[in-house]
């Protein structure tokens, strides 16, 4: 209730519409509620004879009405704000017809503080007195006011300017972009953009209708204002925004509510959920004029009809009709999309009336409908096809295509230029009588031309991709796309023809540029002794002058080089392909004999089918090759507790990796255990050899962890080396068998200790803590000497490829290469992540690396559901960010580029997010409004009242102090841990809190990165965003893990156009180096981000830029 009261003071009703129908008033608004998004109300009130017969029908679309059926807040700010503008005068009523609050409660200071029931008793009071008797006296005082408001309306008007109406052709447009948003499987938004050159997101897309319509003014964001006096729409938005005016219209007239109160939806964004009424409305609005997007895909409307059912008839001659593969946009829609994943543009037909009445009646409208009348329609071919005769359906062919697309390449004007003309071709299909229309494939002809423009500084000669006019005596056709683009970009193009078109697109070359051909290579291994080996390379058909030219570009992964000759070579073949791996591995590769090492023969072999095949013919590699891939399925046999199959697969892999002599990485995502897995490796190799050596160094926080994970899971007594200097030195001296587990800052102050040791394994946790190959900690462990090493890490890679590097270079030294070769073959990798050369990196290591994530081996932990969150900075944190951007921008200019400036960009980077986050740690006298502090006090009550529990992570420790106090204030019980917090207390806070202790966890981002389970959580908010993915998958996995019964919501708050945005862009990248490296390959190929310290003065000016 006061929570209520507390809103309706705070003015959080934003839009309110009155209606007067019949026997009821229906009070319908929006209130602004978490996430600064609004919540939809309605309340409506019934009368009998004129006067209220006591029944109040209320809903929300909030989660606590959901739960509870109770008033919650926000009907009871609706019932008070309704009650203030009656009284106010602000709204009337005429028969069956709404209003829209004319002005906001400038004296809202001044409202009365009254209870829910007195609410309810002046909303039927004032509703009495407009439905009563007295209507008639009421409407003509009304009538006077209005009279007199006009009055002062037209004065205003004189006053202005432009007395006079603008035409359009004066004006300038004004552009609508409209996007859909997938929110789940199942649910999705619509988001439209405005402006007149730099479009901005429509926070309230009904108001902004509503102005329109009413020609006023909108503020879209302060420097982008509609203006209808200064703006015009083209004729498609205009249908546009009448069609949006007509859905809101018909949801607010009926007290409709399309939207799904029962989806609970933290991020829920500023737009419109979707519904059939409003896809048919958009839909019908753009159909042929303009498209949506839709993620990474373009939703493109067409009138062109496309027939749902089609034949198809074996090779035995039995025949179906059958309803086409398609995807609508709901159980009530008529339009649809052919499935045929061509392109990412999805082009969406509608359904005619017979159409779409006979596959309901044949289907009910289910996927599983259409697929079982699919599967019987042979049976009733004759009956179907009569029903579709009758009703005059055409019916398609089912073995349709289109036809394939030419690519003509011919030497253009001026230096280094090729002229490309792409052209499709239409071809002839076998068709029935009943109905077939051929198709050019016009779609791939225009993706082809768009990739080219992507990813070449190709140019388009004719923008409406038509030709008409005769170029070089050679008559184009209408519809052909002609293209110049460089000689030397050729091979850009070419990659994308081969790796997405190949079967869809043919090339034909000029015989004045030379007909292109291919080159062959030669490759042979032999065994020379001494564990040497000697690999003699050569390139057939080409000239030794031009033999560097070929090795330089195949370097560069061009699939296309240019001979001494001008002749144009293709090297990108069959039996050149595996020439980039070895160029690649081989960084002094030159024709005829290379002597190489054995473990660069093995790394080989992992590039080179051919290599790998000539090795398989020596003894010695081939009893290595059948150890590798060895696979036993062998339990542990000195654990207490029974493994989960693949945790049973990781020991059988450690344990292989282990006899072979190699060592590796168990890279598994966070909570799968490989704690237990590497426990299970010790104690199986302590059973064959008693007197086994082995050390363990782990992070400080998990030192006891480990000690009571092999107490609990084994019999092995391990050895922790901890208290003073002196204690640990004899320790570790009188210790000559056992298992010593010390943390990586004791390691490194103690590594002299260990320079008599030997070890028989060693294992390294959490393997990230070595990464920066200059570290005091790299070199220390360096230094260990062991039989076998082991990294155990959910995250080899976090920021860049170098990372990967630094602990190959412990497990297995000189595999890699050294760090400089390294560095420069691969430096690119984090730019081009589905480059070649990433693809071989990831062959070369795969061998050693076991990696398994949660959603391939735990099919039964409930699902993590990301989510990020945007949030407008305050007015005043918005004046600070700029202020100190555009000092910051001068101080990036007056850096000696001479200098090592690293510590001084990230310091200028770290300000900028502090202001972001919590200005006061940037500026102690700021006194000004917090964006995400006012966000968290609304979140944290709702989250918490609807049963939630959860976990709060920031990585600046003044941050948390803040959460601290609010959390205090609303007297929430939490835990707090930062690195100041002892291991031991963090395994009891840990304990505490999934026992149902406290409410809420605030950690550093650093100190629970690591080792902590906190399944009592199943909501994580990170506050600030980190450089790299990694480190929050890490900190969010505290939830997400075995133990875990409810789906975890992880929520990032990101400060809108600010350098938070652009930290997620980067993070992508790292994600998709990672991803295709270790694996799981999505696809992305994002390309423009790079790590901090590699970026040049734009990109960081860049960096710095607000967006609005």
């Amino acid at each position: 209730m006061n929570r209520g009261v507390e809103y309706f003071n705070k003015q959080k009703v934003k839009l309110m519409l009155f209606m007067k129908k019949d026997d009821k008033i229906v009070v319908e608004s929006q209130v602004d509620g978490n996430y600064r998004n609004a919540y939809n109300v309605n309340i409506t009130y019934f009368y009998e004879d004129g006067k209220p017969d006591n029944r109040i029908i209320y809903g929300c679309d909030c989660p606590n009405f959901k739960d509870t059926k109770k008033p919650c807040k926000h009907i009871i700010a609706t019932g008070m704000a309704a009650d203030a503008e009656v009284k106010a005068g602000n709204i009337y009523f005429k028969e069956n017809r709404e209003f829209k609050r004319e002005k906001e409660d400038k004296n809202s200071s001044n409202r009365i503080k009254i209870s829910e029931n007195e609410v309810y008793d002046e909303i039927l009071r004032e509703a009495e007195k407009i439905l009563g008797k007295k209507e008639e006296n009421t409407y003509e005082k009304i009538e006077e006011k209005e009279i007199k408001e006009f009055r002062e309306k037209l004065e205003k008007l004189k006053k202005r300017i432009d007395k006079t109406k603008i035409p359009d052709s004066e004006k300038n447009e004004y552009k609508l972009a409209l996007e859909i948003e997938q929110l789940s499987s199942t649910l999705s938004a619509l988001r439209v953009k405005a402006g007149e050159k730099s479009l901005n997101y429509i926070k309230d897309l009904e108001y902004f209708i509503y102005s329109v319509e009413n020609e006023q003014f909108y503020e879209v964001t302060q420097k982008n204002i509609y203006n209808p006096n200064l703006h015009y729409f083209n004729e498609t938005d205009k249908k546009v925004i009448k069609n949006l005016s007509n859905y809101f219209k018909k949801k607010n007239e009926f007290g409709m509510n399309f939207n799904n109160n029962n989806y609970y939806y933290y991020g829920k964004p500023q737009g419109e959920i979707m519904n059939p009424i409003l896809a048919e409305q958009i839909f019908s609005a753009i159909e042929n004029k303009k498209t949506i997007r839709s993620g990474s895909k373009t939703i493109y409307v067409t009138g062109e009809y496309e027939p749902i059912f089609a034949f198809q008839e074996d090779k035995n001659g039995n025949k179906k009709i059958i309803i086409r593969n398609f995807t609508v946009l709901s159980s009530t829609s008529r339009y649809f999309t052919l499935k045929n994943g061509v392109s990412n543009i999805e082009k969406f037909h509608k359904m005619s009336d017979a159409e779409w009445e006979i596959m309901n009646t044949l289907t009910d409208g289910t996927r599983k409908g259409t697929e079982y009348l699919n599967e019987i329609s042979g049976k009733l071919f004759d009956e179907i096809k009569e029903v579709l005769s009758k009703y005059e359906i055409p019916i398609a062919k089912v073995t349709e295509k289109y036809g394939a697309v030419n690519i003509f390449v011919e030497e253009g004007n001026g230096k280094n230029k090729l002229q490309v003309t792409i052209s499709c071709i239409e071809e002839s299909i076998r068709t029935d009588d009943e109905y077939f229309i051929p198709k050019k494939n016009k779609k791939l002809q225009r993706e082809i031309s768009e990739d080219f423009q992507k990813y070449a500084s190709a140019q388009i000669i004719d923008l409406e991709y038509k030709i008409y006019i005769g170029f070089r005596e050679k008559q184009l056709k209408s519809g052909d796309i002609v293209l110049v683009i460089d000689r030397n970009e050729f091979s850009a193009m070419a990659d994308i023809i081969d790796e997405k078109y190949s079967e869809k697109v043919n090339i034909n070359v000029s015989d004045k540029i030379k007909k292109v051909r291919k080159i062959g290579v030669d490759i042979n291994i032999r065994s020379v002794g001494n564990e040497l080996f000697s690999v003699n390379f050569n390139i057939e058909g080409i000239d030794e002058k031009d033999v560097e030219t070929v090795l330089e570009s195949v370097r560069n992964e061009e699939k296309f080089v240019t001979l001494s000759s001008g002749e144009l070579v293709k090297i990108a073949n069959r039996s050149t392909e595996e020439m980039v791996g070895i160029v690649d591995a081989m960084n002094d590769l030159k024709i005829g004999e290379n002597k190489i090492s054995k473990i660069k023969a093995l790394q080989l072999a992992q590039v080179s089918s051919s290599i790998n095949k000539e090795l398989n013919e020596i003894e010695e590699f081939k009893q290595l090759f059948q150890k590798i891939k060895k696979r036993e399925n062998k339990e542990p046999s000195n654990i207490k507790v029974k493994l989960f199959p693949y945790q049973q697969i990781g020991f059988n892999w450690l344990k292989n990796m282990y006899d072979i002599g190699f060592g590796g990485i168990l890279a598994d995502d966070m909570g799968l255990g490989k704690t237990l897995q590497a426990i299970s490796l010790i104690s199986e190799i302590q059973l064959e050899n008693e007197d086994l050596l082995g050390i363990i160094i782990v992070p400080t926080s998990l030192l006891h962890n480990w000690k009571e994970e092999f107490y609990k899971f084994s019999d092995i007594k391990p050895i922790l080396v901890e208290g003073n200097a002196e204690t640990r030195k004899e320790l570790v001296k009188k210790t000559e068998k056992g298992i010593l587990i010390t943390t990586y800052q004791t390691f490194r102050n103690d590594v002299k200790n260990y320079k008599d040791k030997k070890f028989d394994v060693a294992i390294l946790d959490e393997a990230q803590n070595i990464k920066n190959v200059s570290s005091l900690v790299k070199k220390a462990t360096s230094k260990l000497e062991s039989a076998v090493n082991f990294a155990l890490t959910g995250t080899p890679i976090e920021n860049s490829i170098m990372e990967l590097w630094s602990i190959f270079d412990f497990i297995l030294p000189g595999y890699l290469d050294n760090i400089t070769k390294f560095r420069k073959k691969y430096k690119n990798s984090l730019n081009n992540p589905d480059s070649k050369k990433t693809f071989n990196l990831k062959n070369i290591v795969s061998p050693f690396i076991l990696r398994r994530t949660k959603d391939e081996v735990l099919t039964e932990l409930p699902e993590k559901v990301e989510n990020n969150m945007i949030v407008e900075l305050s007015k005043e944190q918005k004046k600070l960010y700029m202020a100190y951007v555009k000092r910051a921008k001068k101080e990036l200019r007056g850096f000696d580029k001479e200098e090592n400036n690293n510590l001084k960009v990230l310091a200028i980077l770290t300000k900028l997010r502090q202001i972001c986050n919590s200005p006061q740690l940037f500026d102690e006298n700021y006194t000004g409004e917090v964006a995400k502090i006012e966000l968290l006090r609304e979140m944290i009550p709702d989250i918490l009242e609807n049963g939630h529990r959860m976990i709060i992570f920031s990585q600046f420790l003044g941050t948390l102090e803040e959460i601290k106090e609010e959390l205090e204030k609303e007297k929430v019980e939490y835990f707090y841990i930062d690195g100041s917090v002892k291991s031991k207390e963090r395994m009891e806070i840990s304990k505490k809190f999934n026992s149902g202790e406290g409410q809420v966890v605030l950690i550093s981002l650093k100190a629970g990165g690591t080792g902590l389970n906190l399944v009592g959580a199943d909501v994580v908010i990170h506050y600030d965003p980190w450089w790299n993915f990694a480190v929050e998958n890490q900190a969010s996995d505290r939830a997400h893990r075995i133990g875990q019964k409810r789906s975890v919501q992880v929520i990032k708050l990101i400060t809108e156009g600010t350098i938070e945005e652009k930290i997620i862009k980067i993070q992508e990248n790292k994600r998709a180096l990672s991803e295709n490296i270790l694996g799981k390959n999505n696809g992305n190929n994002n390309k423009d981000s790079k790590e901090i310290f590699e970026m040049d003065e734009k990109e960081l000016m860049e960096l710095l830029s607000f967006e609005k």
